[in-house]
């Protein structure tokens, strides 16, 4: 059973939008955990915790902040009520900074996601010299006195007119004694959003709420110098201009991921909010016809992993978790038979358009069986306030990757909980930028966490940490093949999965790759690039000096391609990243570091003097474990689905030839940070009629033969956001038609999807791309 203390922490009144009776969270006054609740969103949640009855400020910084997101002020031209209780937490306060509310929180999308992370509103509360403010901070009169407890907000609108409001801001003790008030007329386009509790060290910026809300307003520096923490309990909003969002709420089940075998194995995740590692809490799964299982959550990673055997493959299922009084359901999906299945995969996000909502409809628009992420769910943007780096055990690194982890949830939960799926992570999922795992060691970090840990290799987050991401990403996945985890403890996940007729291997192409820094010490790398003028990276380098997949990886793939999964049709390889080096630079540069500041060319146009460059990033390098891992994926006649380079190809690979290898597709990214191209110079050789010169046979910078045929460059398309849109930016679908044994490759824009109108119709130039796996010929 589960204890009466575990039931939701916040109950929500239930009248309609536009009801005058107050929205009353009630915070639990027994409970001390970092997750506050489902109507909230903390900013960062590392920063708060909820204790002693109240949502607490635990980290000084700029702009830490909750933002209630089942309630949210309308421009309905009535009135509202925000009232809250704050006590100091911090002995003393230092810098410029706030505390009190914001209100009309909104971004750019009107998505309230998006609101809720990074929006903006206007401030009003008291600065940390004791001055009550309203949208100024310049504020006169006396400051009260410090510490600042006991303190009552009660932040009032009344409509004065068409699109005028009286904004008031009281300040009353806790007996209710009024100790400062402030008035001032607002333009009513202030107002629309929602409202956060704000605990500041860095200043609002100034406003002038007399006029109409400009289209952009600055964001309150995130910064974490100074001092000043509060607590925050009794809120209460009220008035009809507030309209409820019960089912905007967030949690205790944040979503789910499944996989189900052709034997009738289900494995089915549950990631939840962010418990207490000391709350002892059990999930409970059912199913129709079976009796309900019951998991502990893991208290590190937060999930609830379920396993059972002999199930109906060919049946759909409906299923439900509990868990701490919350349900959540979703469909368990069969394996279609007899018609081509679609394949959505995606990569790389680093936060630019959150919550992806036209993404995410042009996805669901293409009806994809199966989705596949392959790496870089997460950047150190995503969701703002970087990174809490630490080698050891701790829980606050392990808050910071599993709130930018839920950006993710939150964005695809929906497809999620009714579509099979596959995630894997890759660099930035593990707090690195480049990752050359090492066979799972740690890095040193002696001299912090920045390149020379990275290049030396191994990992530089905890045991712990490393094992939260994987099970969070791949706990859905079967078992792994070698379960054995790598001398350090950290876990693997590579395994194979038989789904109809697609059969799956999972690869990690970065926890057992040797570091170039250390495996080719005379070249100088730096970041995954040589510092040596002279260095010739097509020299190849022993095969036993340096490792790719590692031999534990490479056995279980060769056993794999001599054993296809009964009734497989097609042979399907997953992992981050290309076996290959597909991008080009200007001659002169020697590193990637400009990349985000390249030009971004017109359509038609071309780089002037670009060639392919060598990234020891890429599984370009090392040459003789990538042709090995060729070999094997050749054998299989498999196709190799790929991510992490944010420019989506297509093309074949070549072992002692061109065109004699396997086909490889490689998705766009999401969002792209680094928006790299491939436009040599030199033209593509024996490249198809009409085709592009970026396209035909080339060597990479590391001399391995590759066939490109389709390449997303990116390019200025005219639409906005452009720090979006013109990084060529977007998903890759796939289908496998089991009766004519072809299949169809395909990129598509982030904007387009086949339910568009014309020019939103169609995949990106180029595509798609038809083969026959067996032959290993393009058919189209």
């Amino acid at each position: 059973m589960i204890c009466r203390l575990l039931l939701p922490l916040l109950v929500l009144s239930l009248a309609p939008a536009g009801a005058q009776g107050p929205f009353v969270p009630d915070i639990g006054a027994n409970v001390a955990r970092p997750w506050l609740g489902k109507d909230y969103w903390a900013n960062p949640a590392e920063d708060w915790t909820l204790a002693k009855g109240r949502l607490e400020n635990t980290f000084s910084g700029g702009n830490r902040n909750v933002t209630v997101l089942t309630a949210e002020l309308t421009p309905a031209a009535e009135p509202f009520t925000a009232r809250v209780l704050l006590d100091q937490v911090s002995f003393e306060l230092f810098g410029e900074g706030f505390v009190g509310f914001q209100a009309g929180v909104r971004g750019e999308s009107g998505d309230f996601r998006e609101a809720a992370i990074s929006g903006t509103g206007f401030a009003a509360g008291i600065d940390f010299s004791g001055r009550a403010f309203l949208g100024n901070l310049k504020q006169e009169g006396e400051p009260l006195p410090l510490p600042l407890r006991g303190i009552v907000l009660e932040l009032k609108g009344e409509p004065e007119g068409a699109d005028r409001y009286k904004l008031s801001l009281l300040v009353q003790d806790a007996t209710g004694k009024i100790l400062r008030t402030l008035t001032a007329s607002a333009h009513a386009s202030w107002l629309p959003g929602l409202v956060s509790l704000t605990s500041s060290t860095q200043p609002p910026p100034a406003v002038d709420l007399a006029s109409a809300r400009p289209s952009r307003i600055e964001a309150i520096s995130q910064t974490r110098q100074g001092e000043g923490r509060f607590g925050f309990s009794k809120l209460a909003l009220s008035g009809a201009k507030f309209a409820l969002h019960p089912e905007r709420a967030f949690g205790p089940i944040l979503w789910t991921t499944y996989t189900m075998d052709n034997d009738g194995t289900l494995c089915l995740l549950v990631q939840a909010a962010p418990f207490a590692r000391s709350e002892k809490l059990e999930a409970e799964l059912l199913l129709p016809g079976r009796d309900p299982v019951s998991m502990t959550l893991d208290p590190i990673s937060r999930t609830a992993r379920f396993r059972l055997l002999k199930l109906d493959p060919a049946k759909s299922m409906p299923y439900e978790v509990k868990l701490a009084g919350d349900s959540y359901k979703g469909t368990i999906r069969p394996a279609a038979n007899g018609r081509p299945l679609k394949i959505a995969s995606l990569s790389c996000n680093d936060g630019t358009g959150f919550p992806h909502k036209e993404l995410v409809e042009n996805v669901r628009a293409q009806a994809p069986d199966f989705i596949t992420f392959h790496g870089d769910q997460i950047y150190e943007q995503a969701g703002g306030y970087s990174l809490i780096y630490d080698h050891r055990p701790g829980d606050r690194p392990v808050l910071s990757y599993l709130r930018k982890y839920a950006m993710h949830g939150w964005t695809w939960r929906d497809l999620l909980r009714d579509t099979p799926s596959i995630t894997i992570p890759d660099d930035h999922d593990v707090f690195h930028g480049n990752l050359w795992g090492a066979g799972g060691e740690s890095a040193d970090v002696s001299k912090g966490y920045g390149g020379p840990a990275q290049d030396g290799g191994g990992y530089k987050m905890s045991v712990e940490f490393v094992n939260a991401a994987h099970r969070t990403q791949t706990g859905n996945l079967p078992d792994p093949a070698d379960p054995s985890p790598c001398r350090s403890g950290i876990s693997v996940y590579f395994t194979r999965h038989a789904w109809g007729p697609l059969d799956f291997v999972i690869l990690a192409d970065r926890q057992f790759k040797s570091a170039p820094k250390v495996s080719l010490p005379q070249a100088s790398i730096e970041n995954g690039w040589a510092q040596t003028i002279s260095w010739d990276a097509k020299a190849g380098t022993a095969a036993e000096e340096v490792h790719l997949l590692g031999g534990r990886q490479e056995a279980w793939l060769a056993r794999w391609a001599k054993s296809p999964a009964k009734g497989a049709k097609f042979r399907i390889a997953l992992s981050q990243a290309p076996f290959c080096a597909p991008q080009t630079l200007p001659r002169a540069m020697r590193s990637d570091a400009e990349v985000p500041n390249l030009p971004v060319l017109k359509a038609g146009d071309y780089a002037p003097d670009d060639e392919p460059k060598p990234d020891y990033d890429t599984n370009g390098w090392p040459q003789a474990p990538r042709l090995k891992a060729l070999e094997f994926l050749t054998e299989a006649h498999a196709i190799h689905i790929t991510g992490d380079q944010h420019l989506g190809s297509t093309g074949q690979y070549g072992l002692k030839a061109w065109g004699d290898g396997p086909w490889w597709i490689s998705s766009p990214a999401t969002a792209n940070t680094w928006p790299r191209r491939w436009m040599p110079s030199t033209e593509g050789k024996n490249r198809r009629t009409g085709a592009p010169k970026w396209t035909g046979e080339f060597d990479d910078a590391f001399g391995n033969h590759l066939t490109l045929h389709a390449v997303a460059n990116p390019q200025d398309i005219d639409r906005e956001p452009a720090r979006l849109y013109d990084r060529a930016v977007g998903y890759t679908l796939t289908t496998w038609d089991p009766s004519s044994g072809k299949v169809r490759l395909e990129n598509w824009p982030y904007w387009a999807s086949p339910t568009k109108p014309a020019p939103d119709n169609q995949p990106y130039p180029g595509w798609p791309v038809t083969i026959n796996p067996a032959s290993g010929k393009r058919v189209d």
